[in-house]
């Protein structure tokens, strides 16, 4: 039996189109700032941030997941301009995606979920999230970062997309790969 540890996460992906702006994006960072990180990563939003499970185990997250998560209901969300957080090493760029109630909702579920099944720490438990689709993130140190952010300060961005379905994604080696697709209820 194979007892490996393999890194997963639960995510929204945006639809095609809209990736491909994400990628847009992505790909002007690497080209003019060399911020090369953001590259690796599917344009998505993190509900349950990476965790690690023996591979034999994960059948049973997926079991409980669409268990959980076919009671979610569907609804359009907003993405509506970029914004960034500042970390001690590094910054992240992002397309800023507006939190409705509903989310939040679904955000807290699936963490309680994460922390009761031990997929997470009590400790990784945050209350609240700021969903996002990541531009730019990890090689983004303060001097690339001060050199991507006055291209999207001001940029318009205003897009929709139907949040009803979640992605298990699997670290494939140096990629995240969708896995496992959840349908919401409707």
């Amino acid at each position: 039996m194979n007892s490996e540890l393999v890194r997963y996460l639960l995510a929204a992906l945006p639809p095609e189109d809209l990736a491909q702006q994400v990628w847009f994006y992505k790909r002007h960072v690497a080209e003019t700032c060399g911020s090369v990180r953001g590259m690796r990563v599917l344009p998505h939003i993190t509900y349950i941030p990476p965790f690690t499970l023996p591979e034999q185990d994960v059948t049973m997250v997926e079991q409980g997941l669409a268990g959980l998560i076919q009671s979610f209901q569907a609804e359009s969300v907003r993405l509506e301009g970029f914004g960034y957080f500042s970390g001690k090493k590094s910054h992240v760029i992002y397309v800023a995606v507006e939190k409705t109630e509903l989310m939040q909702q679904q955000y807290t579920e699936l963490m309680a979920y994460a922390v009761e099944n031990s997929l997470l720490p009590e400790s990784q438990h945050r209350p609240s999230f700021t969903p996002h689709l990541t531009i730019a993130y990890r090689d983004l140190n303060e001097e690339k970062f001060q050199l991507a952010w006055p291209y999207f300060k001001d940029r318009p961005f205003s897009e929709t997309m139907l949040l009803d379905h979640f992605w298990l994604l699997k670290h494939e080696g140096k990629n995240w790969e969708p896995m496992t697709r959840f349908d919401f209820r409707g």
